[in-house]
Parts: structure tokens; sequence; C-alpha cells
């Protein structure tokens, strides 16, 4: 019994600061990210290295514009190509996803 305590009490502050160290890519809930998998050159329909509300929306006919601004990071209301991976990044999704 003794060495199971020990064990205990030596990971438990590992576990600890690994939660401790997560942090949440948006300040609300939102809808599960595997939904809104795009390349960004295929959602920019026009060009301009941004996406903005009508190219997201097209893209994804889905999405309230809560997703649109929590991704738009700077509020700028267009995704640039930064805001786009930092948020597919945040959720686990590759570039190529």
């Amino acid at each position: 019994m003794k060495p199971i305590r020990i064990a205990f009490v030596l990971i438990l502050p590992v576990i600890l600061v690994a939660c401790a160290g997560q942090t949440t890519y948006h300040k609300t809930p939102m809808p599960d990210p595997k939904t809104f998998k795009a390349h960004f050159g295929d959602m920019d329909a026009n060009g301009d290295d941004l996406v903005d509300w009508d190219e997201f929306k097209a893209h994804f006919p889905h999405a309230a514009p809560k997703v649109f601004n929590a991704i738009d990071g700077n509020g700028d209301s267009r995704i640039d190509h930064d805001e786009w991976h930092a948020f597919k990044e945040a959720h686990g999704l590759k570039n190529h996803d």
C-alpha cells in the first residue's frame, strides 16, 4: 500500500501542472471545430489572402457569426492565413485538414 501512496504523491503534481497549463482558444462554447476543416485558399474566393464573412459563410453554410468572430483574432472582420492556422492548431487540426 505504501508504494501506491508514494507513486500517487509523485504523480499528482505532474497531473496538476499539466492540467493547469491548458488554455482554451475561445471564450464561449463553440461547435465541433472538425466541422470547419478547409484549406485557407479554398475559402478565399477572391484571392485577396483574406476571408470575409461572405466567403466564410459560402464555404460553411452552417456557420454562425460567432464562429467567424471567434476565429477572427484581431477583430478586423476578416480572417487571415495566420488566424486560420492558429484556430486549427488550437484544436489539434493539422494544416492539411
